[in-house]
């Protein structure tokens, strides 16, 4: 059976990816019902990507075709997330299972989103596609800007 792994933040960069699943993947484009993005995992002192239950709203993403090797080393990417079976809340049916990385939904004040990790998450997006993208995201924080000595491990910089 096929492992995928559904992306919505950094994620969706093929080379941010590729620093923990080395190679290209084939990425498939689709939506996860009943969430909504937001800003708010805590790890490592900022606020990462995460997705919230919202009934009523949806998240587009990518599915991540992975072997079981590679799903382990994304897990220990995602350490500050649940890994979750979210296979019927897909709306494109695939044959095999698809998980999720989330964290619990909370508020965190006092921490900032790195410019850094925002802008590898961006980079992932169509740019016809990114304006909705940020206004589909819940963005309660402050950005640090970091991007001159980047705080997020997985930064892709050009």
């Amino acid at each position: 059976m096929q492992l995928y792994v559904f992306g919505y933040g950094s994620l969706m960069n093929p080379k941010s990816l590729a620093l923990t699943v080395p190679g290209e993947k084939a990425m498939m484009r689709t939506r996860l019902k009943g969430y909504q993005r937001r800003l708010n995992a805590a790890s490592g002192g900022h606020l990462y990507m995460n997705i919230a239950p919202r009934s009523s709203m949806g998240v587009s993403g990518v599915l991540i075709p992975v072997t079981p090797e590679e799903f382990e080393s994304i897990k220990k990417r995602e350490v500050a997330y649940e890994c979750i079976d979210v296979t019927e809340q897909i709306t494109d049916r695939v044959d095999g299972q698809v998980y999720a990385f989330i964290a619990p939904d909370i508020q965190v004040p006092d921490l900032t989103v790195p410019r850094s990790y925002l802008l590898t998450c961006l980079e992932g997006v169509a740019q016809s596609e990114r304006d909705q993208w940020l206004s589909e995201t819940i963005l309660e924080n402050e950005i640090e800007e970091d991007l001159l000595s980047p705080v997020y491990d997985n930064v892709v910089q050009e």
